[in-house]
């Protein structure tokens, strides 16, 4: 199952902040998304910085909500392995919903 993420902002906001941060932008927010999981198999998942883990792995699994003032800005599920962590950012993925149950049915139930 590939993970599709949206766009953080608007196309015209993101051409304006890449202008003014003189083209960094675009650089910073790869290397900032790189611990979102790309894909997800059988055997386990990809992050967008290329490391793979396998389901057994995973030691727990959290659900992350960021609040401002009471107002839900994102909402991610952490996987905690032995060589990292990854995340699913629900806010940002185009097919949340079946991410997560996909996330969920593979994920070690004794480590929720």
């Amino acid at each position: 199952m590939e993970i599709d993420l949206r766009p953080p902002m608007n196309g015209c906001l993101l051409a304006l902040v890449t202008v003014l941060t003189l083209g960094l932008y675009p650089l910073l927010r790869r290397m900032g998304e790189g611990h979102f999981i790309r894909r997800m198999d059988e055997t386990g998942f990809e992050t967008r910085a290329g490391k793979r883990f396998a389901w057994n792995d995973v030691r727990r699994v959290q659900r992350t909500l960021g609040k401002v003032q009471g107002v839900a800005l994102s909402d991610e599920l952490v996987l905690f392995t032995d060589q990292g962590r990854a995340s699913l950012p629900t806010w940002r993925a185009g097919n949340a919903e079946g991410a997560v149950d996909y996330l969920l049915r593979h994920a070690p139930r004794s480590e929720r």
